[in-house]
């Protein structure tokens, strides 16, 4: 009998032999088999590459297609900020013209009320120096109608109208006349004196310094008789 140890050896003998002859018998086919396998990854590796790249590329032509619009969109943002910026501008020198013309007419406006509140008070006092003057007309006549035969009447707003008489002796009612009158300025002013006066322009500039109208009245009959007078002594010469 066979030792275990040679039943042993032999077993291993013959397996290396089974594996020489399966390398033998497979190794041409495992080396076709695993290039087959490669190339197919190869290829299969490739066309995956060519489909990323392809994708990749409509992507990136997406991309671009989109930033195109995106920029094209901004442009035109840019030009509508820019319209806007420009009309904010007029818009501002507009308004700017129109606080400088408000301020301005509110200027004119005030110039023009001071102007009309100092004209008013201007004719406010003319109107009272001229109502207090011919108050002074009606007193000083009403004393004179009585005692010298003075009578005035109102030839319109602005002019009375005295007539004395008694003056002349040979013609008691001979009238002798002159006509009152308030400027602008309010001063006297005396006009159609009948018969004429010597010194009259002398006469009314010394009633609008001293404003006693009655002393000219009297000063002015004084004159009328003293005209009468001349006028007799003449006539009996």
């Amino acid at each position: 009998m066979v030792s275990t140890a040679a039943e042993i050896d032999n077993l291993g003998l013959n397996l290396k032999k089974v594996q020489e002859k399966f390398m033998e018998w497979t190794g041409d086919t495992f080396k076709r088999s695993y290039l087959e396998d490669k190339k197919n990854h190869e290829n299969m590796m490739l066309l995956n590459g060519k489909e990323k790249m392809k994708h990749l590329e409509e992507t990136i032509n997406q991309y671009h297609i989109q930033s195109e619009k995106n920029l094209e969109v901004l442009r035109q943002r840019a030009d509508e900020v820019a319209n806007l910026e420009s009309e904010l501008r007029e818009l501002q020198i507009t308004a700017e013209r129109l606080v400088q013309r408000r301020e301005q007419t509110e200027k004119n406006l005030e110039g023009i009320e001071h102007r009309l509140k100092k004209r008013k008070n201007e004719i406010t006092s003319k109107e009272q120096s001229s109502s207090f003057k011919i108050k002074q007309f009606t007193k000083g006549t009403e004393f004179f109608k009585e005692r010298l035969g003075l009578a005035f009447k109102k030839v319109d707003e602005d002019n009375l109208q005295f007539v004395f008489k008694f003056i002349d002796p040979n013609d008691e009612e001979k009238p002798f006349v002159f006509t009152v009158s308030i400027t602008n300025q309010g001063t006297y002013s005396v006009k159609n004196c009948m018969p004429e006066v010597k010194e009259l322009d002398e006469m009314v500039q010394q009633l609008n310094s001293t404003n006693n109208f009655s002393k000219f009245v009297v000063s002015m009959r004084r004159r009328f008789k003293d005209y009468v007078t001349a006028s007799n002594k003449t006539s009996t010469s």
